[in-house]
């Protein structure tokens, strides 16, 4: 059972992943979040998009270091 864990563990990434993409791609398109063009509203979009990129890699990171353990 651990290694069909181990197999699907990037997917089990993803899905979160996809969650917040999702999630951000309305917040832009649909809800008109950076229309006003507000620099605030930039500088929110970009750094939630930073910290999502940190998160992703440390994750991708920590597995990588466990399965090399």
């Amino acid at each position: 059972m651990k290694e069909k864990l181990k197999k699907f563990r990037f997917i089990l990434l993803l899905i979160p992943l996809g969650i917040v993409i999702r999630y951000v791609d309305q917040k832009v398109t649909q809800d008109g979040f950076l229309s006003t063009n507000a620099i605030g509203d930039h500088y929110i979009f970009i750094a939630g998009l930073v910290v999502i990129v940190i998160g992703l890699l440390a994750a991708i990171l920590y597995f990588e270091q466990q399965s090399n353990s």
